[in-house]
């Protein structure tokens, strides 16, 4: 509700003012207990009261509630509609409630009702002359008996039992006149009741009506039309919305499992690839040890991405619907929260492996491996998200990503070194092969002894040391360490960008 009132109060109130309103709402519904408790742990009927406080937070002028008195008890659903009664009243609002088995106090506390049966309206108008309307047709209601239970038992039929009753009625009015118009399957005074109702002359009264709120309206000067879509600046949006993303990406990587996770794997593979020496025979390790790496990162971060906007949508698509905020303000906000949460669980894992194996003890050669592979995270990250914008169904997605993935990754360079001409250009898009490419060639920065192991060519004879061009050539890696690292930038941002495009044009569809 915090967060509702940031983004969504005009930016004229302080953010004391707005925490005040915040705290309003929350004693107005009887949420002061559960003030501090995650909505996940909430109840049905707490949940439904904090959706309502967080429309009530924004002085809305037209309130839409389906049935907002469900899972609360009968003292706090009168208090809820006499709130909503004051609301109108007081401010000028318009509020509009469904109710399907309001009690006595509830009933009597609206201005208007409008009852309907099978899609037709059976009665409009207060909720006083309701009764009297029904002993202008010969139903009244018993005494002592609540006036909404006896408009229900009149008006809701169970089909299972009163079809067998209609048709042995119709049986009978058979035998006495063969003529009769008789329906079977409907309540016979629920259709008394529906032929009943003149609905052109309340129709009528129903306009002449809202010409005379609109002319009260407007001289109280209720109706107000700032022009502006949102109260807050983007800006604004933009730093709540950080801060939200900030605390939910926390949550959701920063669990003890997961740091527990990348730890152990971290060991295992720097005890797996435990202090290799700088030689000839230990260089096909290296690569393994990277191309592992790049792809257990690679494919960890496009899975995990790929529910990242999908678990959201619901609630985006609702704040996007009232106004809450930009959606380019979501879409940063969550990009720059979770970039450098996704990016400590690789840390952990680089710090331990990489030294427990030995990969090169140059500081500087370290930074530029875990740059490496955090880019490549960053850059699955984008791959999943794309995936995820644009293929709302999960099963769906995780078929697309499974075949994505794999397909980028055994074109990426480690497995296949000379692909089909069709298949050629698939590694272009591959941020395995970008990785690993500029992994290589940061790490095999100084020449290589040869040691007569025969791993590579370039040693036979009486050559004593391989130079990292010569290297970089033997094992095909393409490209300078800059430009492949320009594309795995480039990998992480245009996927980001199309994924925003996807949501974005999804926008006028879920509306409708």
């Amino acid at each position: 509700m915090t967060y509702t009132a940031l983004l969504r109060l005009p930016s004229t109130q302080t953010k004391a003012e707005k925490h005040a309103e915040v705290n309003r709402i929350i004693s107005l519904l009887r949420l002061q207990k559960c003030a501090d408790t995650p909505i996940r742990l909430l109840s049905g009927g707490e949940k439904k009261r904090v959706n309502i406080g967080t429309e009530l937070l924004t002085d809305p002028q037209v309130i839409l509630l389906d049935e907002p008195t469900s899972g609360l008890d009968s003292t706090s659903a009168v208090a809820l509609l006499r709130m909503l009664h004051d609301l109108a009243k007081e401010n000028g609002k318009t509020i509009i409630t469904s109710i399907h088995q309001p009690s006595s106090a509830v009933f009597r506390a609206f201005d208007k009702l409008i009852m309907l049966a099978e899609g037709h309206v059976v009665y409009f108008g207060t909720p006083l002359h309701a009764l009297s309307y029904l002993e202008e047709k010969n139903l009244s209601c018993p005494s002592g008996y609540n006036a909404a239970d006896h408009w229900m038992d009149l008006l809701v039929v169970d089909t299972a039992i009163d079809n067998d009753r209609e048709i042995a009625k119709l049986e009978e009015k058979k035998e006495m006149d063969e003529e009769s118009e008789y329906r079977p399957g409907q309540s016979a005074t629920r259709q008394y009741l529906i032929d009943s109702w003149d609905d052109k002359i309340q129709a009528a009264e129903v306009t002449n009506a809202m010409k005379d709120d609109l002319n009260k309206a407007t001289n109280n000067n209720f109706l107000k039309n700032t022009g502006k879509k949102f109260n807050t600046s983007w800006w604004t949006q933009f730093v709540v919305l950080n801060h939200r993303a900030m605390r939910n990406s926390r949550s959701a990587v920063f669990t003890k499992l997961n740091l527990v996770k990348s730890a152990v794997i971290g060991l295992i593979m720097g005890l797996v690839w435990f202090q290799l020496p700088y030689t000839e025979s230990t260089v096909l390790d290296r690569d393994g040890f990277f191309f592992f790496t790049m792809t257990y990162w690679v494919f960890d971060s496009m899975f995990a991405a790929l529910m990242s906007y999908p678990s959201e949508a619901l609630i985006v698509n609702k704040e996007r619907s009232s106004g809450s905020y930009h959606l380019s303000a979501y879409f940063l906000a969550k990009m720059c929260s979770e970039v450098p949460t996704r990016m400590i669980l690789p840390t952990i894992y680089m710090v331990i492996a990489y030294f427990l194996a030995g990969i090169n003890n140059n500081f500087w050669v370290f930074l530029g491996s875990l740059a490496c592979a955090l880019l490549s995270v960053m850059s699955g990250e984008s791959i999943g998200l794309l995936v995820g914008a644009m293929v709302p169904n999960f099963e769906e997605a995780l078929v697309v990503l499974v075949v994505m993935a794999v397909l980028l990754m055994v074109v990426g360079g480690f497995f296949v070194q000379n692909a089909p001409a069709f298949m050629l250009w698939f590694k272009f898009l591959s941020p395995f092969k970008y990785a690993f490419d500029a992994s290589r060639q940061i790490v095999f920065s100084k020449p290589v002894p040869c040691d007569g192991s025969g791993v590579l060519m370039l040693c036979e004879g009486d050559v004593e040391f391989v130079s990292p061009a010569e290297l970089k050539e033997s094992l095909g890696s393409q490209g300078s360490i800059g430009f492949n690292i320009g594309m795995l930038i480039v990998i992480f941002v245009v996927p980001r960008y199309l994924a925003y495009l996807a949501i974005r044009r999804k926008k006028a569809g879920e509306r409708t």
